[in-house]
């Protein structure tokens, strides 16, 4: 299955059990990796999207009705009323639905890639030389210059729908993950941030923002500072 039909199929129903999309999907770590945020996204609005009504809305939307005047003049008072309250209460749904809608932030679908990084590692554990990091570093225009350890993945994936570099590192601290992105894009994602199991920190180098992500326990400083002196930068 090409990557626009599985895309198609995962947009149309993220929680498919297509076995053609499962199938396509175990075997592209690149599809599964976009299956799995697809997935995270749609759950993360349907939680959202369980809005409680407000006690008493309906009385409040209503009570423009409740009146007995049916004097002509009072009856166009009454339409041009009702017009106005069906005008706002439009905007006031169109505003909640825009803000459900609205994407997780990039630091929430780093949190939610790293999640699932079982999903990403291969079955067959091996390292990923640096020729092979530096042929898609070089589309940021970077480069490794010395190791940064035990890179298992390099795959490119999207956070916010930003093409980001998605390195996993075994660490004695456990596997940590490394995103590389235009820093153009990802400035305004905070310097420390995390949930109840993973934590992460940002930092700029020279023309990218770099992500690092770990154990809610874990000591990211080591790994953030062989990534300061190991990665370079065309101007």
């Amino acid at each position: 299955m090409d990557e626009l039909e599985f895309r198609r199929r995962i947009y149309a129903d993220p929680d498919t059990l297509d076995p053609e999309v499962i199938k396509a999907a175990e075997a592209d770590p690149d599809k599964q990796a976009f299956r799995d945020h697809i997935r995270q996204m749609n759950n993360e609005l349907k939680q959202a999207a369980k809005i409680p009504v407000p006690e008493g809305l309906a009385h409040k939307l209503i009570w423009q009705q409740a009146t007995d005047d049916f004097n002509a003049r009072r009856k166009t008072q009454r339409w041009y009323t009702a017009l106005a309250a069906s005008i706002a209460l439009v905007i006031g749904v169109m505003s909640t639905l825009w803000l459900v809608q609205r994407p997780p932030s990039l630091e929430t679908q780093a949190l939610a890639h790293v999640t699932h990084l079982n999903q990403e590692l291969p079955e067959n554990r091996y390292s990923v030389n640096i020729e092979q990091v530096n042929a898609k570093l070089a589309s940021f225009g970077g480069r490794l210059v010395s190791t940064l350890g035990n890179i298992q993945v390099a795959n490119f994936c999207h956070l916010q729908s930003v093409r980001s570099l998605h390195l996993i590192l075994d660490t004695e601290q456990g596997p940590m993950s490394v995103f590389i992105l235009p820093s153009e894009k990802a400035n305004q994602a905070p310097e420390q941030f995390g949930n109840n199991n993973f934590q992460g920190t940002r930092f700029d180098l020279q023309r990218a923002s770099i992500l690092v992500v770990g154990d809610k326990n874990a000591d990211l400083n080591p790994l953030s500072e062989r990534v300061r002196k190991s990665i370079r930068f065309s101007a």
